[in-house]
């Protein structure tokens, strides 16, 4: 369905966002199976495990095939997209994480106690939007933020849900969506304003008494 660049061009920026500095060109090499190694380095000097380029383009793939379904998206698809993803690097692929994390970017709190039931949570809501969201291109940005912000495991987090953003897409008749390297600030920013919001909207309605 995608050539070859385009694959390499989406796991090349999505790498960089989740930050690793391997270039476009190693990353097309790794591919191509004409980089080879235990180790190889990135542009900050930090070296990294080819597995992080070969294991995206596998999860990639499990999205498309995901993408052509019609069948519902469950706990069970998204953990096996992260094991594609990390099957070689974590032994907890697949897995939700069970330690607290501390990120400057997550303004609300994701407690591992909590994972299976906000993750079925989002479950319904991909699904329900899948068939009901008006506004498709809107829905997959939201099920990308809702995601990120419960950062369900302990790697890889920003990778998945920019699948899951795809995976939306792309039922829903949309083109595949690259966010690129050079759009990071902007990226962040978003993800952040949508955390806010929420907050915002759970004090209203605290406020109002509906909780």
């Amino acid at each position: 369905m995608y050539d070859e660049q385009t694959i390499a061009t989406y796991v090349y920026h999505s790498n960089r966002l989740d930050g690793l500095t391997l270039d476009l060109d190693q990353t097309q090499q790794i591919l191509a199976g004409t980089l080879v190694g235990d180790r190889i380095p990135g542009e900050d000097g930090r070296t990294f495990e080819a597995e992080v380029v070969t294991g995206h383009k596998r999860a990639f793939e499990g999205m498309l095939s995901l993408a052509g379904r019609s069948d519902p998206v469950t706990q069970e698809a998204i953990g096996f997209l992260h094991k594609l993803m990390m099957g070689e690097l974590l032994l907890s692929a697949g897995e939700y994480r069970e330690c607290t994390l501390k990120y400057k970017g997550l303004l609300i709190a994701s407690p591992p106690d909590k994972l299976a039931e906000r993750m079925a949570w989002l479950v319904n809501l991909i699904n329900t939007g899948l068939e009901r969201a008006q506004d498709a291109h809107k829905f997959s940005w939201r099920v990308h933020h809702e995601f990120i912000t419960l950062h369900p495991f302990i790697e890889a987090n920003g990778r998945i849900a920019r699948l899951l953003l795809n995976l939306v897409r792309l039922r829903r008749g949309l083109d595949l969506s690259i966010v690129t390297f050079e759009s990071r600030e902007q990226y962040s920013r978003a993800i952040i304003e949508f955390q806010q919001q929420k907050i915002r909207r759970a004090q209203e309605k605290l406020a109002s008494g509906e909780f």
